[in-house]
């Protein structure tokens, strides 16, 4: 499990600052929500048609999971990392 290294908490300054984040990343989870329903829809039409999951699209879905994970770490006070795109995309190692 990949544990969000501890950091200090922001100050009353940086607070304000904070808050436009985590509204803007709350909007963008919301679009990250309804991308993930179309990627979902799309690899259940692959997998009906061909028979097997797209691997590409399985990747960009995991990918997907392990950004939501980044923005829910940072809206919830689990970590004051800005998620993407003020971090690289997750890529292929799941530590990212």
């Amino acid at each position: 499990m990949n544990v969000p290294q501890t950091v200090t908490p922001p100050t009353g300054s940086d607070m304000g600052l904070r808050v436009l984040y985590m509204l803007v990343f709350a909007v963008v989870f919301w679009l990250l929500c309804w991308t993930l329903a179309v990627v979902t829809l799309v690899q259940l039409i692959l997998r009906l048609v061909n028979g097997r999951p797209h691997a590409e699209v399985a990747r960009f879905g995991a990918a997907l999971a392990r950004y939501s994970q980044q923005i829910i770490e940072f809206l919830t006070f689990v970590t004051e990392s800005l998620p993407y795109p003020f971090t690289p995309w997750p890529g292929e190692n799941p530590q990212t």
